[in-house]
């Protein structure tokens, strides 16, 4: 492929947009949402091992003033406003590091924020840490979505995104399952609500060896101007996909390219045309 010619990355996003949804494909939408089911089950134990942490005597049931620290709501709140920064200020990170690569650090983030979180005894270093593990969550929260948009054929989406958010979120009935069992018991002498933390940490380590066989989203590597790299992952899939199914793939054809993009000032979004949208 010419890696030179201007509409290289046009013909990367139509070669991708042509490939049926087949095992190859449905095989990457496996793997990111197993990626993200312990995010989910992170966000989801917010509520399971609240109890448990009233039981030890870190947190109380209710709150003393506003910006108390002793009392539960100011855990749950932590974890919101985490997901609220994460979203904010590093989802567009994904924009100029690589999809893979934001979601990978994402969860190295978050993991080690958690497991910290477990081995804190005091409401203010919990929360810190809690806060800590909400921005990781929601910096890999929009980047799994975009990743899985730019990977999907665009007729196929709908099912892609049912089937992630089913798999992502079976993990909150596991989730109230696994903190049923040990929010009540100490074993090992360890309070039951970390160890329900650290089982979450533990099955994000195995998930990291999974993210290792995620390609890098081929349409941003396109956009970046690395087209040959973008050029190998996609003729990849499609070798596997003529390989297990036995059809051949029909010839791209690539959308003619939109107008150039130019950079625009905040104010410029509320003038007349774009105001209603903005709203």
């Amino acid at each position: 492929m010419n890696t030179d010619n201007p509409s290289a990355a046009a013909m990367i996003n139509a070669r991708l947009d042509r490939l049926p949804m087949s095992r190859p494909i449905w095989k990457l939408v496996l793997m990111v949402g197993l990626c993200a089911w312990f995010e989910i089950y992170d966000i989801f134990f917010t509520a399971d091992i609240g109890p448990g942490r009233v039981r030890s005597g870190i947190f109380t049931t209710s709150t003393t003033n506003f910006f108390g620290f002793a009392g539960l709501g100011a855990f749950v709140a932590a974890m919101f406003a985490g997901l609220f920064v994460g979203t904010l200020l590093f989802g567009q990170s994904a924009d100029r590091f690589g999809r893979r690569a934001v979601f990978t650090g994402a969860l190295l983030w978050y993991m080690a924020a958690a497991a910290l979180l477990a081995c804190q005894h005091s409401a203010g270093r919990i929360i810190f840490f809690w806060f800590l593990t909400g921005i990781g969550a929601g910096a890999e929260i929009v980047t799994i979505d975009s990743y899985t948009t730019e990977l999907v054929p665009p007729n196929s989406r709908g099912r892609s995104f049912a089937s992630l958010q089913a798999i992502q979120f079976s993990a909150v009935p596991t989730v109230a399952l696994v903190a049923w069992w040990f929010v009540p018991t100490a074993p090992l002498g360890f309070d039951g609500w970390r160890w329900v933390i650290w089982i979450g940490c533990l099955g994000a380590v195995a998930v990291w060896f999974i993210r290792l066989g995620l390609p890098e989203s081929p349409r941003w590597l396109a956009q970046r101007g690395r087209v040959a790299e973008a050029d190998a992952i996609v003729s990849r899939l499609e070798h596997e996909i003529v390989a297990r199914t036995g059809m051949s793939l029909s010839a791209p054809e690539p959308h003619p390219p939109l107008v150039q993009e130019r950079k625009v000032s905040f104010a410029e979004q509320w003038q007349s045309r774009y105001r209603g949208r903005t709203t």
